[in-house]
């Protein structure tokens, strides 16, 4: 009897001491999974992300309206209002104004609507038909107003909405003057440098010519 219960101590004593040496072995585990996920220096343990790209065709519109070119000028506006008797002006009722904004006018091209019409590997051409530049918005620079004259007369004043109307003669002027000054010109030579820059970045391309065609029939080649 003394032997067995001997042997059941034992027994006893083996289970309890791998009892607990295993919960030792499962912390071991979780700290190397650990070391494995997050990439943490323990153990030596890195990882390495490979990744390769190849360019499957030219993506153009992706981009969407593009400003290519923007013109910087200076609006001056003169603005006076009168009292009148059988069109005969009342005198000292005169109310003027003079004064300058600047205005930003940006010009732009609409990516989405470029065609890549051919692609000749033989010859080393490729034609594109792109729109013509547009007009697409006319800033007003809110910190660039500038006064000159601000003089009330009797009775007389120069209310909000005409100052509004004034701000809308101001941006037609901006528009007017820098399509005067050829903006548009100038829009679509920076939009076939962007498009050029854009085609010839694939290396297999670099060499080629760019031909131009624009949906109104212009035809230049770079």
């Amino acid at each position: 009897m003394e032997d067995e219960k001997k042997e059941i101590i034992i027994k006893n004593e083996i289970i309890n001491k791998n009892k607990t040496k295993l919960p030792l072995i499962k912390i071991i585990i979780i700290i190397v999974v650990a070391a494995v996920l997050f990439g943490g220096g323990i153990f030596g343990i890195s990882s390495v992300f490979k990744s390769q790209e190849k360019v499957l065709r030219i993506g153009l519109k992706d981009v969407g309206e593009l400003i290519t070119q923007t013109c910087h000028t200076v609006v001056l506006e003169d603005t006076e209002e009168s009292k009148y008797i059988f069109d005969i002006e009342i005198p000292f009722t005169k109310s003027r104004q003079i004064f300058s904004y600047d205005f930003d006018v940006d010009a732009s091209i609409n990516f989405s609507e470029i065609d890549i019409e051919e692609i000749n590997d033989t010859e080393k051409e490729i034609k594109v038909r792109v729109p013509h530049a547009k007009v697409y918005k006319v800033i007003l620079v809110p910190d660039s107003f500038k006064s000159y004259l601000d003089s009330d007369g009797l009775f007389t004043r120069i209310d909000l909405t005409e100052h509004n109307e004034a701000l809308i003669r101001m941006e037609e002027a901006a528009k007017n003057q820098c399509l005067a000054s050829n903006l548009l010109d100038h829009a679509d030579e920076n939009a076939q440098r962007l498009i050029s820059a854009m085609i010839k970045s694939e290396s297999k391309y670099e060499k080629y010519t760019i031909v131009y065609n624009y949906y109104t029939e212009k035809l230049t080649e770079e």
